[in-house]
């Protein structure tokens, strides 16, 4: 029969080799360590429906897929003609104002990275037979 001292000398035994084995392996100082860095993707494409003229009303331009990985966020920007009056993008039912002064109007403002799909449209007061509209993703802050 083994009594409780032998099996406190073996416990305290083992306990010390196993602590001579693993203390040469921090003696070094080892340490590892890693570091990257992304490289910056911002974009936005709109699967866009063929739309022969733009009428008075609301129109529909497609499903709006945004991606941008920048930690600091980004904006999407609308070029459109300048001139439009009571003219509105439309992101997901929100209608968003468009500059009737300049060429361009940020319709998203994001402060985060993110990977979204939005419905997009335009509203416009007075048809507009030729328009060109296009959509820019911009990251914000430090870009890599």
């Amino acid at each position: 029969m083994v009594s409780r001292s032998d099996i406190l000398k073996t416990a305290t035994l083992a306990a010390a080799v196993s602590l001579l084995g693993v203390a040469p392996a921090f003696a070094g100082g080892v340490s590892i360590g890693i570091r990257a860095t992304a490289r910056t993707i911002c974009r936005v494409e709109v699967g866009a429906a063929v739309i022969p003229a733009f009428e008075t009303g609301e129109t529909g331009l497609g499903r709006m897929t945004e991606l941008c990985n920048n930690v600091e966020g980004y904006r999407l920007i609308l070029n459109h003609p300048a001139g439009l009056i009571d003219a509105f993008a439309v992101v997901d039912g929100q209608r968003v104002p468009l500059s009737s002064t300049a060429t361009q109007t940020v319709i998203i403002d994001s402060n985060q990275p993110a990977f979204r799909q939005r419905d997009l449209g335009i509203i416009l007061s007075s048809p507009q037979h030729a328009m060109s509209l296009s959509l820019r993703a911009e990251a914000k802050g430090m870009i890599f």
